[in-house]
């Protein structure tokens, strides 16, 4: 099995901007407000299409389930494809919000996994700011109290970010997105998201958007505690990797590539999301390039590759 690669999908977002076209290229219509790429998705809202290859046009979907040991290791299953990376670009903020856990969203989702995600800042204004959990000593009580106040930032955590920094956010973390950022998101695979609050924002037609605070007052871990990582990186032979999270659901690293680097599966399926220039995935059986703003997915059975170029990629694994 080669890797693969997918067409891209974009999502019109109130938020959204057109950093997806300005920095990476991608054909996007005048006027259009995208605020998101997904770049690999196995989820019920959208999934994935093969560009190119001997699976050209087929979904990952029926893909993934054909040849699941050749993807996944033989010793690995899963329903559907485990994880969703998406590049966002919020040239508005976005809503505080909060992710079920895997128990909540299986009980009152039809099933549905939970949401833990990670934040990779792409590149941001002077000053952006992400919001990461809630002040020290917030209360339900007083959420609930500044929430129907219409005072909900009094008590959001803010962090200010810069290119290069990672945030983690586990299920139940009160989380939002500041303004002009753009940032790649490695996340399980769901869409879930329960609103808090929408700055009273209304859409083009002068409606707001749905909330969902009880189901969010259900899932919040007013105890969690969180703040953004500055990757550390470690010298290797054609560049260097800092690995930033390991969690159950994830392990993500960045690597930085000056001439070339080799990398074993070590019998996993592993995502190579680009985030800065252009590569070259060099495997047994032949090449296969990857710009900014892309994924491939190296299925398990290749055991190793090489990425050549100059360029910025973050590698997700499970």
């Amino acid at each position: 099995m080669k890797p693969l690669k997918f067409k891209p999908i974009f999502m019109e977002r109130i938020w959204g901007g057109t950093a997806l076209r300005d920095k990476f290229g991608f054909d996007i219509p005048e006027g259009k407000k995208i605020g998101e790429l997904w770049t690999i998705s196995d989820n019920k809202t959208a999934i994935s299409i093969i560009e190119g290859g001997e699976f050209d046009g087929e979904k990952l979907s029926d893909i993934a389930n054909k040849f699941s040991k050749d993807l996944y290791g033989v010793d690995k299953k899963y329903a559907r494809f485990p994880l969703l990376i998406k590049i966002i670009d919020a040239q508005d903020r976005l809503s505080v919000q909060v992710h079920p856990d895997d128990e909540y969203a299986y009980k009152y989702e039809n099933g549905d996994s939970g949401k833990t995600e990670m934040w990779y800042i792409i590149d941001a204004k002077p000053g952006a700011k992400l919001v990461c959990g809630l002040k020290e000593g917030t209360t339900k009580e007083d959420f609930k109290r500044l929430l129907k106040e219409e005072r909900l930032e009094e008590c959001l955590k803010e962090v200010e970010v810069n290119p290069g920094d990672v945030v983690y956010i586990p299920s139940g973390m009160v989380h939002a997105i500041g303004e002009e950022i753009l940032i790649c998101e490695i996340q399980q695979n769901s869409d879930l998201t329960y609103r808090v609050y929408d700055y009273n924002r209304v859409d083009e037609f002068g409606r707001k958007r749905e909330l969902h605070i009880e189901k969010a007052l259900d899932v919040i871990d007013f105890n969690l505690k969180t703040d953004k990582i500055v990757p550390v990186f470690e010298e290797i032979e054609g560049g260097r990797i800092a690995d930033v999270v390991k969690s159950p659901y994830f392990q993500v690293s960045i690597i930085e590539i000056n001439k070339e680097v080799k990398t074993d599966t070590q019998n996993k399926f592993n995502t190579l999301t680009g985030v800065k220039g252009n590569c070259e995935i060099d495997y047994y059986r032949g090449v296969i390039d990857l710009k900014a703003g892309e994924t491939v997915l190296i299925p398990a059975a290749i055991s190793s590759y090489t990425i050549k170029g100059n360029c910025k990629v973050l590698k997700a694994y499970i």
